[in-house]
């Protein structure tokens, strides 16, 4: 199994390689990010889609303006015709990507103080005494979002998009066991894989 990583600070992305990822996106893709309202939320796809083709590049050997991006039926995007999986996300100022020759799902998030309403919608009840569990340490925010992005890389992984929170723990074995979890600052990424 092959497992890779890699962050880019949206900053870093130069005018010209954003025109450029921009530009190479089919007509439909290109209109659908110039659709997003903020010129943040804008970049940051760019970035997150010119991450992935160049990760998919440089592993499958071929020019970064020869990769195609399609999606499954339930919206998951796939390299056309390459042997390879990726999982791209964003937050802040930093984007993420994942690649595996199996299915991988990946999210980062800024860690920041959250509602307790929605901890306890989030979180099943072993996640949220395993949250509760820190309050007093300080950890309470980052264990939430291990969870959270825990979560949104087990359904990016599975394409499935968001069905139910509650559906799956990350603290049960099954999810645990393949699942990398760290800080990058005041970031939390998850990734999960596929084992063999």
């Amino acid at each position: 199994m092959f497992l890779a990583y890699s962050m880019m600070q949206i900053a870093d992305l130069s005018e010209e390689a954003y025109r450029r990822c921009l530009e190479g996106m089919p007509p439909s893709r290109r209109a659908q990010v110039e659709r997003l309202h903020f010129p943040d939320d804008r970049r940051r796809t760019v970035a997150g889609e010119c991450l992935a083709r160049r990760m998919i590049a440089r592993y499958c050997g071929l020019p970064p303006a020869e990769i195609l991006f399609a999606r499954t039926d339930k919206n998951k995007p796939f390299a056309v015709g390459l042997p390879v999986h990726f999982s791209v996300s964003h937050s802040g100022a930093w984007a993420l990507c994942a690649l595996s020759n199996r299915p991988v799902g990946a999210d980062i998030e800024k860690i920041r103080p959250v509602r307790p309403a929605l901890i306890r919608r989030v979180c099943t009840p072993d996640e949220l005494a395993f949250v509760h569990d820190a309050a007093d340490s300080g950890e309470a925010e980052r264990r939430f979002f291990r969870v959270w992005t825990g979560k949104e890389a087990f359904f990016k992984r599975e394409g499935t998009g968001i069905t139910s929170l509650q559906s799956i723990s990350v603290l049960d074995e099954t999810v645990r066991r393949n699942l990398i979890f760290f800080c990058a600052g005041d970031y939390a990424v998850s990734l999960l894989y596929t084992s063999d």
